[in-house]
């Protein structure tokens, strides 16, 4: 037991700092996420659904990022975390609730019933080849940890 305790911790050590070397397509804010319990409840539901999961050749100037969530998010408290190899700086960006009907055209349907959909704005374009290998949602004014979004992965042309 003592072992899966360590493993976790160590996990979760992993994806802090894989976060820690995040950035991207020009934020609004460059802030550090900080170490403690994760930002949203364990039970929450999450996936990525613009960009499609895994997608390549996702164009460079992006509009936009939308995440489905099974439950509700206070508007504009919450961003996204991204994280990537070839990510320059940590860039969060804030979550807004749109409709289902502001999905953007090649949209994936989330795998959970009633998703609530969130999205960001992006305003400036990734660089060519950018891969972005986790997307974490996080609660700026705490210190918590990005929650991950499973999946959530894609590569810009």
């Amino acid at each position: 037991m003592k072992q899966r305790t360590i493993l976790g911790s160590i996990v979760a050590l992993g994806a802090l700092l894989a976060f820690a070397a995040c950035g991207g397509g020009g934020g609004s804010s460059v802030t550090a996420p900080t170490p403690g319990p994760t930002c949203l409840p364990t039970s929450l539901t999450a996936a990525l659904v613009y960009p499609a999961p895994g997608a390549t050749a996702v164009p460079d100037n992006l509009a936009q990022i939308v995440v489905a969530v099974s439950t509700p998010l206070a508007n504009n408290t919450y961003n996204l975390a991204l994280a990537g190899p070839n990510l320059s700086s940590q860039t969060y960006y804030t979550l807004a609730q749109i409709a289902a009907s502001q999905l953007p055209s090649g949209s994936q349907t989330p795998s959970f019933a009633n998703p609530t959909y969130e999205q960001v704005q992006l305003i400036a374009p990734f660089a060519a080849g950018t891969q972005v290998t986790a997307i974490g949602i996080n609660l700026p004014s705490s210190n918590c940890t990005p929650f991950t979004i499973p999946g959530a992965t894609f590569t810009t042309q």
